[in-house]
């Protein structure tokens, strides 16, 4: 049995900007490190952007992240 890890109801994913940010760099492939010192903040702080966001999708890794932000136009 095949097992879905994304939400069904995509219209209602509200990222805030920053996260939006984020979602960018991860479909560039950016390390956490990269992330961090383009955004001017810690790491600390993307690992909390991305426990966030990987919630807000009901996703549990990068790869399906970005999938899912493009699949639903979260990201240009």
């Amino acid at each position: 049995m095949s097992r879905s890890y994304h939400r069904e109801d995509k219209a209602d994913v509200q990222l805030t900007e920053r996260e939006r940010e984020v979602v960018h760099l991860l479909m560039e492939g950016c390390s956490n490190k990269e992330m961090a010192g383009r955004m001017y903040v810690s790491e600390t702080t993307i690992k909390n952007h991305l426990s966030s966001i990987f919630a807000k999708m009901e996703v549990r890794d990068r790869t399906q992240a970005v999938i899912f932000a493009i699949q639903n136009g979260l990201v240009n």
